[in-house]
This record gives C-alpha cells, sequence and structure tokens, in this order.
C-alpha cells in the first residue's frame, strides 16, 4: 500500500531537499545505490552489463551504476548517445573514464544484462522507432538478457503512463522515494516487470500514510475482548436472485472480525442467509427495523428501485460511518448528495462512471483524477476499484492498492471488500486506514485462494476462507 506522486510532486521532494542542504550528487549516488542492488542479482559476478544512458540525471544514475558494476568486479560498457547536459551527470561520466569503462554511442556487443536510464520519469512525447532513441530501445528489447530501467522504461509517460512510440520492456525497474504515477497506472504496466519502490533518503509526502504490512494497518486485539467490544454492523443488502451479495459480504463482515452483524434484508432471503451465514442475524426489511450500529453497509444485490432508495434514505444517518456498494451506488447515481467525510463509497469503474455522468474510458484514462473527482462530488472517501484500486481519503489524501490478484476477477469480489471494509469501520479503525487495510486484506486473501484453487477457480467464499491465514501470515494474530 503505497501513496504515489507525480514527476512534478517529486520534483518538488526533491528541490525542497536541496534547499535543506541535502546534495544533489549524494542524491543520485543514494538512488544508484539502490537501483545497482536490484541489478546485482539480474546478472552473474562479473558478466558484461550495458548501460543505455540519457542526458539527463536519470543517465547520471546509470554512469554511477556502471562505475559500480566495474567496481565490484564486473565488466561494464556505457553507452551515451548524447553529452550529458547536468552537472552531477558530467561528473559520474569523467569517474567512468577515469576508470577506463569503454563509452560508445551505439552498443557494440552482446550482454547479460542492460540497464536503461535513457529517460526518467520526467518524459513526455514519443520517441519515433526510427530515430537513434529508438534504435536503441529497440536493441535493447531484442537483446534476449534482462533488462533493468532506472526510475521508469523511458519512453513511458511519467504521468499518464502513456507509451505511444518505442518504449523499453523492462524485466524489474527500480523506481525512487515513492510510486509515479503513470508507472502505476500505465495502461502498459507490465512493459515495466517487478517494481520495486527504493528510499532514497527523502521525507514522505506531507500527510501521505502508506504501510508495506497488514500488521501496520490492523491494531492488535485485546485478549479480553468480547463481542461487544469488536463492533456491531448492519448490512443492508440482497434481494430475490441475490441474496449470495448479501451472503458474501456478511461473511467477510464477520471473518474480518466483527462482533455483531446484522442483515436486513427482504423476508423471503432470509431462510438462505440463515443457513449459509448462522453468526449472523437477519432482519426483514419490510418491518423496516432499526438497528444500532457501529457502521452500516449497504448495497450489496439490492433491488435498484425507489422503495430500495426510501428504505436506503431511512437507514441512512449523516455523520455515521457508511459503506456504500452496488446497488446503493447506481440508486445514489441517480439521487447525488453529500455522504460526510465518515462514508465511503466503492465502486468499480463502470460505476463510477455513472456516478460522475461520464464514459468508462474517461474514468480509466485518470482513475487518481476520476477518485478526487467522486470525493468532490459525493463529500465521501472513496475506493475506486480497479486492478490498481485507488484509495481517496475524505481530505484529499491518495494512495494505492497495487498488490491485486487476478484470483478477485470474479462476481461477489466487491461484496466481500465491501464487508471487511464495513467491519474494520464499526472496530473503530479511522476511514483512511480502514479502506487501506480491507483493501490490502483482501488482496492478500486473493492471492492465497489462487494458490490453493487457481487464479481462474478461486471463489469468492474460498477468498473470504483465506483471510484467516492472510492475517496470521502478514498481520496481528
Amino acid at each position: 500500500m503505497r501513496y504515489i506522486v507525480t514527476p512534478d510532486e517529486m520534483r518538488a521532494a526533491e528541490q525542497a531537499a536541496f534547499a535543506r542542504g541535502v546534495s544533489s550528487l549524494l542524491l543520485m549516488e543514494t538512488a544508484a545505490r539502490q537501483a545497482f542492488e536490484t541489478l546485482r542479482g539480474m546478472a552473474p559476478a562479473g558478466g558484461r552489463a550495458v548501460f543505455l544512458c540519457g542526458p539527463g540525471n536519470n543517465g547520471g544514475d546509470g554512469l554511477a551504476m556502471a562505475r559500480m558494476w566495474r567496481l565490484a568486479g564486473g565488466r561494464a560498457a556505457v553507452v551515451l548517445p548524447m553529452a550529458p547536459r547536468t552537472p552531477d551527470a558530467r561528473i559520474n561520466l569523467d569517474y567512468a573514464k577515469a576508470l577506463g569503462i569503454p563509452i560508445t554511442a551505439q552498443p557494440e556487443a552482446g550482454a547479460d544484462v542492460i540497464v536503461d536510464a535513457l529517460f526518467g520519469t520526467g518524459f513526455r512525447g514519443k520517441i519515433q522507432a526510427e530515430s537513434p532513441m529508438g534504435e536503441l530501445i529497440a536493441w535493447a528489447n531484442r537483446a534476449g538478457c534482462p533488462v533493468l530501467s532506472v526510475d521508469i522504461p523511458s519512453g513511458m509517460d511519467g504521468l499518464t503512463g502513456a507509451a505511444a512510440g518505442a518504449c523499453i520492456r523492462a524485466d524489474q525497474t527500480v523506481t525512487f522515494h515513492a510510486a509515479k504515477r503513470g508507472l502505476i497506472f500505465s495502461p502498459h504496466r507490465q512493459w515495466a516487470g517487478e517494481i520495486t519502490i527504493a528510499d532514497i533518503g527523502l521525507p514522505p509526502g506531507d500527510g501521505m500514510p502508506w504501510a508495506d504490512s497488514l500488521a501496520e494497518l490492523l491494531p492488535p486485539r485485546r485478549p479480553d475482548a468480547h463481542k461487544g467490544d469488536c463492533g456491531r454492523v448492519m448490512i443492508y443488502a440482497g434481494s430475490p436472485g441475490m441474496a449470495g451479495a448479501a451472503q458474501m459480504a456478511a461473511l467477510a463482515c464477520l471473518r474480518a472480525g466483527s462482533g455483531l452483524v446484522t442483515v436486513v434484508c427482504p423476508r423471503e432471503i432470509i431462510p438462505v442467509l440463515q443457513k449459509t451465514v448462522p453468526n449472523a442475524m437477519c432482519r426483514a426489511a419490510e418491518e423496516q427495523p432499526d438497528i444500532p450500529s457501529d457502521a452500516t453497509l449497504f448495497g450489496c444485490g439490492l433491488a435498484e428501485n425507489e422503495n430500495t432508495w426510501r428504505e436506503l434514505m431511512r437507514l441512512h444517518r449523516a455523520g455515521r460511518r457508511e459503506v456504500w456498494d452496488a446497488g446503493a451506488l447506481n440508486l445514489l447515481s441517480g439521487h447525488p448528495m453529500a455522504l460526510g467525510p465518515d462514508a465511503v463509497i466503492t465502486p468499480h469503474v463502470g460505476e463510477a462512471a455513472r456516478l460522475l455522468g461520464q464514459r468508462i474510458g474517461e474514468i480509466t484514462a485518470d482513475l487518481p483524477g476520476a477518485a478526487q473527482a467522486l470525493r468532490e462530488k459525493y463529500q465521501c472517501n472513496v475506493v475506486l476499484k480497479s486492478a490498481v484500486s485507488v484509495i481517496c481519503g475524505a481530505d484529499g489524501r491518495l494512495a494505492v492498492n497495487a498488490a491485486w490478484s487476478p484470483a478477485l476477477a470474479k462476481g461477489g469480489s466487491g461484496d466481500a471488500l465491501a464487508g471487511i471494509l464495513a467491519s474494520l469501520l464499526g472496530q473503530g479503525l479511522a476511514p483512511m486506514q480502514a479502506m487501506q487495510a480491507a483493501c490490502l486484506w483482501h488482496s492478500l486473501a486473493g492471492r492465497l485462494a489462487g494458490q490453493k484453487h487457481g487464479i481462474r477457480g478461486a471463489l469468492t467464499g474460498e477468498v473470504i476462507a483465506c483471510m484467516g491465514e492472510a492475517e496470521i501470515l502478514y498481520g496481528a494474530e
């Protein structure tokens, strides 16, 4: 779970560090050292590494890595199509020359590994395939050896992720300080290979939390805890033919640790739920029950009609912790209103398009922008679900969950996520923390279910069943 930065935000962070006296040359050295550590695992000791270096500081990183490879006993060769134009890159070029590292304008032989340091995250535009840089990228892509990109694959836009022309296909990418927006949301993200985010000593973004483990997000539970301490959740969900959605949400809510769960649903599906989710209580929606709760979940499998909307409005309480999902979101799109800073909406891209009155392509082209637009329109917290989900706090903070699993590409996954999220809100987690924890827990359980049952065959119930194992492996018991 990481926060993301744009190229401009990254430059601002670097400039702020320089203003405090941090040496730009030291920062380049630290970045190069971090990338070099990944490089060491990609080729045999003493192997031949070819460093493709551009004219900017990204090229400077590559030149510093060439020197480190040479000093570690490897054979280094630098391809430098254009002279460096930054002072730090020129210093590293002089050092490479002093060590006798061969420097040419075109590659002259094969390689055991290639380092791509041509263009960094500030790249914009298109690299023509027939240009010298385009031909160099084509050479790297057909070389048949591992490729490591420094910060971002050259040819990929650091803001949008677009790669209209020639672009490196990397096996691994080491990016510095934070996940870059274009790198994470690129439609060509697979061209980055495995992404490593390397700490280079800059402070994290102001007020933008991130966590790498479930243990950092889930609070410990007291040994003497009882059900009254663990949160009460009301779930308004289900309809004839959609009882399974309510079932998945309730099961996930209980697995996430809720002490008491009550499902409000049409009377005719109560027998199904009492049999499949015996730990949950059920009340008939026709009775218009008033259930005390610490958090409420609306939407999973609800019938989308005006009667349902009236019941939603009866149950809705401004200022209460609420999760709006699925059918509730589709109804909300027809009755837009502010939900409040303790509420969370969890749309997938299709639902987001309806909520914003846009086309799906407009949503997928800018997921962070869409999440911000949803936050502004509905005055709430947002989990915008996709392969990389965007988490947007009511205060505008952004985080991303990139720990996805293709095992989750199945109906019912969203119901499970909504149930986990409602449970954590009911247990007292702040919305930003609850959103991050729910997304990460759900993804980790999906990965485990995929390992056990196959990424195609895993069912949502099996994902939910893996939540306990995910908690033991990655969180606190």
